[in-house]
């Protein structure tokens, strides 16, 4: 019983920063301030759904794969973020003034 609310609120929790993530990939305004709205929220949010799954299912193998899959995307995750901000800097992909800390000094 207990579990059962326990992997409820960690799918409302999962779902809200999966929201979360969703509008900040709409409202922030640059590339490189884009990326940190799905290694952040949504790597939280995919963390709390997996939690969720695993007390929901409490089989071995299940719980297993969720822990397997949580540290493949708490690694690769940040990694590919620096990836693509490094060849965003890399190419030139121009930013806003107003975040551009070399043009406000």
């Amino acid at each position: 019983m207990w579990t059962d609310v326990l992997a409820l609120a960690a799918v409302v929790l999962g779902v809200f920063f999966m929201l979360v993530a969703s509008f900040g990939m709409l409202r922030l305004p640059d590339f490189t301030q884009r990326i940190h709205a799905p290694t952040k929220a949504a790597t939280l949010g995919l963390i709390f759904l997996l939690l969720a799954l695993s007390l929901h299912a409490r089989e071995g193998p299940v719980v297993t794969k969720a822990l397997l899959a949580l540290l493949f995307i708490g690694v690769t995750a940040p990694v590919g973020a620096h990836i693509l901000g490094r060849a965003a800097k890399r190419q030139g992909v121009a930013r806003p003034p107003e975040t551009d800390r070399r043009r406000r000094e």
